[in-house]
């Protein structure tokens, strides 16, 4: 079982490599493990920031309509 930050630092990890994907050649310019480091400084900001982030109920499917369960 995750904790809720590792649970939040793979979400701002995946949303960093669409991010980067949109750059040519940058997602590849950085390591999984840069990529890590990178998420968990976000996570850690956004934690002394004292912002509250809650996971919503899953959602079913692909792509942008997505329909929640």
């Amino acid at each position: 079982m995750w904790s809720k930050a590792q649970d939040l630092r793979l979400s701002v990890v995946m949303g960093l490599r669409k991010g980067l994907s949109l750059i040519r050649g940058m997602r590849r310019s950085l390591s999984e493990e840069e990529q890590y480091k990178i998420a968990s400084a976000i996570v850690e900001h956004l934690d002394q920031s004292n912002w509250k982030i809650e996971k919503g109920a899953p959602l079913e499917g692909h792509g942008p309509h997505l329909m929640p369960k």
